[in-house]
């Protein structure tokens, strides 16, 4: 099996090796992540710019290929150009997985996240994908996350859920949790929460913001934020298309001609 790993925190982040660590013995691992962090870059992709790509050591001792792009660029260079090469012109990987991410991709959150985006790209070309992410409290430990995040691919892989064109986000509860009570499938929250910026000046006068979180966010039930609250593992699967079908009906009555 071919397995394409990318994040959005950075070729070099503890999360993407823990990914590499605990997936390694599923087959051939090809590693193509960007050069920095790229966390809220969602999917957007490179069009002003060259996509540097140069062959990275990482601290694991794998080796991987650097992208002076955000993650939708990893995967769609990965895809296009670097695998092709690497695997001799035997096609697309089997599988993509992104992460493990520090920090819940969960909620609206989902639609800012290069985690996720990354996976949607890969399901733009019909290969299965998943992206993980480390739900965070106080303490970070991507051993927890890794072993967690192996448990639920055997069961995704085992159960053969994971289809061409779709993809899967996986969030796991903070390590403080002690372990999963399970693992939920569960709908994407849409409940907003305020957002809050802290308001300062800079020394010579000038008014600037920093964004620095979300309060008032209830978990609704039967969701991925009830289900992190809860202490399980939240599964949802995405899809690109963004059609509000529900609404197509009443629109083609009104507006068409």
């Amino acid at each position: 099996m071919n397995i394409l790993i990318t994040n959005d925190d950075g070729i070099l982040a503890p999360g993407l090796s823990a990914l590499a660590n605990c997936t390694e013995d599923l087959g051939r691992l090809f590693i193509v992540a960007p050069e920095t962090t790229q966390s809220a870059a969602a999917h957007s992709i490179t069009l002003t710019a060259p996509l540097i790509c140069a062959k990275v050591q990482l601290p694991s001792g794998k080796s991987g290929y650097s992208v002076a792009g955000r993650p939708a660029d990893c995967v769609k260079l990965a895809m296009v150009e670097l695998l092709p090469s690497m695997l001799d012109g035997e096609g697309r990987p089997d599988m993509v997985l992104s992460g493990i991410n520090a920090g819940s991709n969960i909620g609206i959150n989902v639609l800012y996240s290069g985690t996720v985006a990354a996976a949607i790209e890969a399901a733009f070309f019909k290969v299965p994908a998943v992206a993980f992410s480390l739900c965070i409290k106080d303490k970070i430990d991507f051993d927890y996350a890794g072993r967690v995040a192996r448990q639920v691919l055997n069961r995704l892989m085992g159960h053969h859920v994971m289809k061409p064109g779709v993809a899967i986000n996986v969030n796991i509860p903070p390590v403080e949790c002690g372990w999963p009570k399970g693992i939920r499938v569960v709908p994407q929250s849409t409940q907003c929460g305020s957002n809050i910026f802290d308001r300062r000046l800079d020394p010579r006068g000038r008014l600037y913001f920093w964004l620095t979180g979300e309060t008032g966010i209830e978990a609704e039930r039967g969701t991925d934020l009830a289900a992190i609250a809860e202490d399980y593992v939240s599964v949802t699967p995405l899809m690109f298309d963004l059609t509000n079908r529900e609404e197509m009906g009443e629109l083609k009555k009104m507006v068409e001609d």
